[in-house]
């Protein structure tokens, strides 16, 4: 009587569904990669922070953002000043909050060196001096909402800049978000009221 030897698995074939899988995380990561070069042309904002940040260049590139199904009030609407200098005579970036073509545009142009501010009809917002501390602001949009951000300039690296610098936190919420001097009063008065009962 004889005997047929056991078929021997072949360790060169690849089954089908690993060779689908495979194909599909490929997919994955190249959309994935064109999705990152342009994701902050075209957003659509929640309460979750979208951070973008500028690409380095020489000069300095700028970035446009769209606010998909929003648009600022007429208030809400007008420039941020960040200088080099405490005398804010040097000014380094500009962050343009309009409404363009009836929906919210944010523009942040970095080191503006020597580039004089033609922007007429917007009205200048808050002026800064560059510091490691992220500029917080708050802007009205038209459905009730806010659109809040925090601004990093180019200052290096900072912990509480989660794009580092020259980069821009966005995102929507009901209020605005209070500056840190409104949590200092706040929590003075908590304290306070403590040693009053």
């Amino acid at each position: 009587m004889r005997s047929t030897p056991p078929p021997i698995a072949s360790r060169t074939s690849v089954p089908p569904r690993f060779l689908v899988l495979t194909a599909l995380l490929v997919a994955l990561l190249m959309t994935t990669k064109v999705s990152l070069a342009d994701s902050c042309s075209t957003l659509s904002l929640t309460s979750t922070p979208v951070t973008c940040t500028l690409p380095e260049g020489t000069p300095e590139l700028s970035l446009t953002s769209t606010l998909t199904g929003l648009s600022f009030t007429a208030q809400g609407q007008g420039m941020v000043l960040i200088y080099d200098d405490t005398a804010h005579t040097l000014l380094s970036d500009i962050v343009v909050f309009a409404n363009v073509g009836g929906v919210a545009t944010v523009a942040f142009v970095s080191d503006t060196d020597d580039i004089p501010v033609t922007l007429q009809g917007l009205p200048i917002i808050s002026q800064f001096t560059e510091s490691s501390n992220p500029i917080s602001i708050s802007l009205a949009l038209g459905n009730g909402q806010f659109l809040n951000t925090k601004i990093c300039s180019d200052v290096g690296e900072s912990p509480s800049c989660s794009g580092g610098s020259d980069s821009i936190s966005m995102s929507t919420g009901t209020s605005p978000v209070p500056e840190p001097n409104t949590f200092i009063l706040l929590g003075s008065g908590l304290i306070g009221s403590g040693f009053l009962s």
